[in-house]
């Protein structure tokens, strides 16, 4: 089996070929430099499937795509009801009180 070409650009998501059978998925509206501009890696599958690897959120729950249109239109809604709810992955956690040990 033949892998599928890479479908066009959508948004400004750019889908770069690292293989015939990989590609990594970027967000072309971030500066080359800034790490948070990969979003996820795809592979395609003997089976006809594409494997997503997210990298960073907002990202659909799903990691398995027939079409990668679909995975695009699914990382679309995501980040366009996750981008504004989003919290940074570099803040703290929220505190939990500790309580000494009972005697």
């Amino acid at each position: 089996m033949a892998a599928q070409e890479p479908p066009r650009k959508a948004s400004d998501w750019e889908i770069i070929p690292i293989s015939r059978t990989a590609w990594r998925i970027c967000d072309g509206s971030l500066a080359e430099t800034d790490a948070s501009r990969l979003v996820a890696y795809v592979d395609w599958n003997e089976t006809g499937a594409y494997d997503v690897l997210w990298l960073r959120t907002p990202c659909p729950t799903r990691s398995r795509y027939r079409e990668l249109d679909e995975l695009l239109a699914d990382l679309d809604a995501a980040n366009a009801t996750g981008s504004s709810s989003a919290v940074s992955r570099a803040t703290r956690p929220v505190h939990i009180p500790h309580f000494p040990p009972r005697e």
